[in-house]
């Protein structure tokens, strides 16, 4: 187990690594890099889109998050040439994202704030 803070220059996680984040003691595996969602009426993305484990995509929902708001690398998923490639591009792909990237704490203030919720 590896403390993010430990592991500042580590920028980039692969599809299939498992961490926890602040305030949530659950392991969740990354599925998705980039992940796009809708909130409020406003779209925006994420760094990472994960499942909680041990049972995986059980439903069609994700868990958003970035990568401040990772506490602990449990597993550090598959690497290879492809991921290589992402990461050697990563500022290019980054700025070509059409949405603003949203934080974690703006994500639950927008529920807040929405009339409908019960």
């Amino acid at each position: 187990m590896i403390k993010a803070t430990e592991t500042q220059e580590r920028q980039h996680l692969p599809i299939g690594s498992v961490v926890r984040v602040h305030g949530n003691d659950n392991n969740m595996m990354i599925t998705s890099l980039f992940p796009v969602t809708e909130k409020g009426g406003e779209q925006g993305y994420f760094d990472f889109g994960a499942v909680l484990l041990p049972l995986g995509a059980v439903t069609r929902d994700l868990m958003f998050f970035n990568k401040e708001d990772i506490d602990q690398i449990i597993y550090l998923g598959y690497v290879d040439v492809h991921f290589q490639e992402l990461i050697a591009n990563y500022d290019e792909l980054v700025d070509k994202i059409e949405y603003p990237k949203f934080t974690v704490q703006e994500f639950k203030e927008m529920d807040d704030q929405n009339p409908f919720k019960k």
